[in-house]
């Protein structure tokens, strides 16, 4: 993943914690030196993050460089960063520490990460994250949202070749660019 809007840059000289090993471990139920988001939900509970399925789906797809819905213990310590990152990113951005980013939050966090949408856009993606219409997104939304973002940001770039922000499709093109987010 890119450093952007959700997601810290990556850090200098990351070291991982030595119980990270452990916590991967310690959900391996199988012992095949791999988990799936079942698994992953549970390791960040340890580490004290909360995640859904879905949320955890989302985060191993970022991360599974071969595709196998699973990840092994080297790509959940590059995921680790990225999942701090949004923990530290979520907490400074609730800033009445209620557990949720309220709409002007998600909103403040879009334009600091340089995502300039037209009203209507906006609540049409919070309409997407915020499936109980309740006016915010918790951690699982704000973490399905960015990893979104990304996505989109990733393939739109793709066909964004002069980095012009405009970008012109033929049908097989957009449903193609349609199909490769995840």
């Amino acid at each position: 993943p890119q450093a952007g809007y959700g997601f810290p840059a990556p850090q200098q000289g990351y070291q991982a914690p030595p119980s990270l090993f452990d916590w991967f471990r310690s959900v391996d139920a199988n012992n095949s030196g791999r988990i799936d988001s079942r698994e992953l939900g549970q390791a960040l509970q340890k580490g004290g993050i909360q995640v859904n399925d879905y949320t955890a789906q989302k985060i191993i797809a970022m991360f599974d460089k071969d595709n196998t819905g699973q990840i092994g213990f080297d790509e959940f310590q590059q995921m680790h960063p990225f999942v701090q990152g949004m923990s530290t990113g979520f907490k400074k951005r609730d800033k009445t520490g209620d557990g949720r980013l309220e709409g002007r939050e998600v909103r403040e966090a879009l334009l600091e990460g340089g995502y300039r949408l037209e009203e209507g856009t906006f609540q049409l993606m919070m309409r997407k994250f915020d499936k109980e219409r309740r006016g915010y997104l918790g951690f699982d939304e704000y973490v399905a949202l960015s990893v979104y973002l990304s996505n989109i940001r990733n393939t739109f770039g793709f066909y964004d070749r002069n980095r012009s922000g405009q970008v012109t499709f033929g049908f097989d093109a957009f449903v193609t660019a349609c199909i490769s987010v995840k």
